[in-house]
């Protein structure tokens, strides 16, 4: 026969917190619980209730104040358990209610606010900066051995074994554990912190899961270096139009030759400039946050062509002819070119040069291929549609062979 595991000294003071005959405490999915329990006759009914304290060594203080203080309106009879808890803590009964509200239940109210009142972001972007964390972190937020701080939690989400989930000759195929993914590392940590001071905040948990700024950047660890990005040649753009069908071949031209993000294609209209000129233009502007938490929009813009071997494709006197696919977008644009052998091997050559190759690639060629006119780097911002800053931080400006070329102009002219 299994023993029971022995109790910590700090479960039996926290247990002794209820020392009236009747009154129990015990874990139930690591909270606190309270039975009470009469015998018959005594006019006094049996009850139970989860309070919204942690099964652990912190809680045996509030506990003990909790108790105290709802002890004697329950044996007057005057008042239920459940409302004597929400007198003492000063709540309605709709947040009582959400004070053992469970964890699925938080997750399901973060989601529903992140959507429609923080930030308002995407379902899609939700499901990729917060979800997938918030899944795992569901595993051990429930059980017996739940965890019960910030801390832990965010450390055990951090070490989860992971496998492929994907359709596929890869699925379940071991991962690394988000600890050892810089980039998903520093998302994950920032994920938990945000939902967890949510959770307390809302939902009343205990203040041991907000995840202090000296925690929080030991758990979050050093950034990771960033991935220099891949600029294509001319023949490398070339050879993949030649290779995709017609519409998605569209869709690299108009990438590569106006630099722009593959969901832009869709927001792309012939119209008549400032100068009386028939020019092609994006009439929709990205949306991003600001650090006051804002969301805004950038403006719409004309598009400057930068030729690919000494071609645009007639891209601009042909737009109401060409034909695209119907959805265009970062991830579609990617999932036909990984279909190429092609593509596949450009992939390999470029990381085994430590280079990153994805489909926002085009947009970094047109950047380099850009600066490699001499075009101010201001006027290269405005073409791409956002500011000289986020230009800089985060866009190819230049590759080595353009570097030599420009140096070894530089010196034949003073020669």
């Amino acid at each position: 026969m299994a023993q029971k595991s022995k109790k910590q000294p700090w479960e039996r003071s926290l247990q002794a917190s209820a020392h009236w005959r009747g009154w129990g405490l015990s874990e139930h999915y690591g909270k606190v619980r309270l039975k009470l329990q009469f015998p018959a006759g005594t006019g006094i009914a049996s009850a139970s209730a989860t309070l919204p304290y942690p099964w652990a060594e912190n809680s045996i203080q509030p506990v003990q104040g909790l108790l105290t203080r709802i002890y004697g309106p329950v044996m007057e009879g005057g008042v239920t358990l459940k409302a004597a808890i929400s007198d003492v803590l000063a709540v309605s009964d709709h947040k009582a209610d959400e004070v053992v509200t469970p964890w699925p239940g938080i997750i399901t109210a973060f989601k529903d606010y992140k959507l429609t009142q923080g930030n308002r972001i995407a379902e899609t972007t939700f499901d990729s900066s917060y979800g997938r964390y918030l899944n795992v972190a569901l595993v051990h937020l429930q059980g017996r051995k739940a965890a019960q701080t910030g801390k832990e939690l965010t450390r055990r989400v951090l070490a989860h074994p992971r496998v492929n989930q994907k359709p596929g000759i890869k699925q379940g195929e071991e991962l690394k554990p988000w600890i050892e993914m810089p980039k998903s590392r520093l998302e994950c940590c920032l994920a938990l912190k945000k939902f967890l001071e949510y959770a307390v905040a809302e939902h009343r948990q205990p203040q041991t899961f907000l995840i202090g700024e000296k925690d929080y950047l030991e758990l979050r660890g050093a950034d990771g270096k960033r991935r220099k990005k891949a600029v294509l040649t001319d023949e490398q753009v070339l050879e993949l139009i030649r290779l995709l069908p017609k519409t998605w071949g569209n869709v690299v031209k108009i990438s590569r030759v106006f630099g722009v993000r593959p969901w832009e294609i869709s927001f792309i209209a012939l119209a008549t400039n400032d100068a009386g000129e028939p020019q092609l233009r994006v009439t929709k502007g990205k949306t991003y946050t600001t650090r006051g938490g804002v969301k805004e929009e950038t403006e719409p813009r004309w598009l400057e062509a930068v030729a690919v071997d000494g071609t645009t494709f007639d891209l601009e006197e042909n737009w109401d002819q060409l034909t695209l696919p119907p959805t265009v977008s970062g991830k579609t644009l990617g999932a036909f070119l990984r279909r190429l052998p092609y593509w596949q091997q450009l992939v390999a050559e470029y990381e085994a040069r430590g280079e990153w190759l994805r489909p926002y690639s085009f947009r970094d060629t047109f950047s380099v291929r850009a600066h490699g006119y001499a075009i101010d780097d201001t006027m290269i911002a405005a073409a791409l549609g956002h500011s000289v800053e986020v230009h800089h931080r985060s866009y190819r400006t230049s590759e080595w062979k353009g570097v030599r070329s420009a140096f070894a102009q530089a010196s034949s002219k003073r020669n």
